[in-house]
């Protein structure tokens, strides 16, 4: 199966998303959890499930995303251990990993959060879909969290499909799949 390498850097996060949305808020978090790993650049394998992508349709099933930043962009990064909890530094990294998938290698934009309580965290390309986001460092948890979302996603209260992106960072792994709305109704297997 061939395979194809997305390189980009962190930084290019508000650049990738010119919306309302603050990408850049995420960028610290991302550093810090890649440089606790002590990988530069920190490499992932994307798998994923019916998503339509020019990236994923070439490689196959995966495909390799090299995320870099600059030396000099947070040089204190490991203090965000000593402010924020670890939970939150793993979510807000594992967002900016999303949002770097989505934007390379799906070509969708992130407009905006979604309301609390609604089942899928961001609103992609003018409120048309939904992105549910999740990260983990506990690799046992990977596959369980990913159904877990999906589920969640499909009972959105905007009645709209979307992407589910779960990542785990000792693993270096992400999985992205879309969903059709309420498909488990219908009769579909998660």
């Amino acid at each position: 199966m061939p395979e194809r390498t997305s390189h980009c850097f962190v930084e290019s996060l508000q650049e990738l998303n010119p919306t309302a949305i603050w990408a850049s808020f995420f960028i610290p978090p991302a550093i810090a959890m890649m440089e606790a790993y002590n990988l530069k650049p920190f490499t992932w394998l994307i798998t994923h499930e019916n998503v339509d992508s020019a990236w994923f349709e070439a490689a196959g099933g995966e495909v390799t995303m090299e995320v870099d930043w600059l030396a000099d962009t947070f040089p204190e990064s490991r203090r965000l251990f000593q402010t924020l909890q670890r939970e939150s530094i793993v979510e807000y990294a594992a967002v900016a990993t999303a949002f770097l998938a989505m934007t390379k290698l799906v070509r969708k934009n992130i407009v905006e959060v979604t309301m609390r309580g609604g089942k899928a965290d961001y609103f992609l390309d003018e409120r048309k879909t939904l992105l549910e986001i999740s990260g983990t460092e506990s690799a046992e948890l990977f596959a369980s969290r990913h159904s877990e979302k999906v589920r969640q996603l499909r009972a959105n209260p905007f009645g709209k499909d979307g992407y589910v992106f779960v990542c785990c960072f000792p693993d270096q792994k992400g999985r992205l799949s879309f969903h059709p709305f309420n498909a488990v109704s219908r009769g579909e297997l998660l």
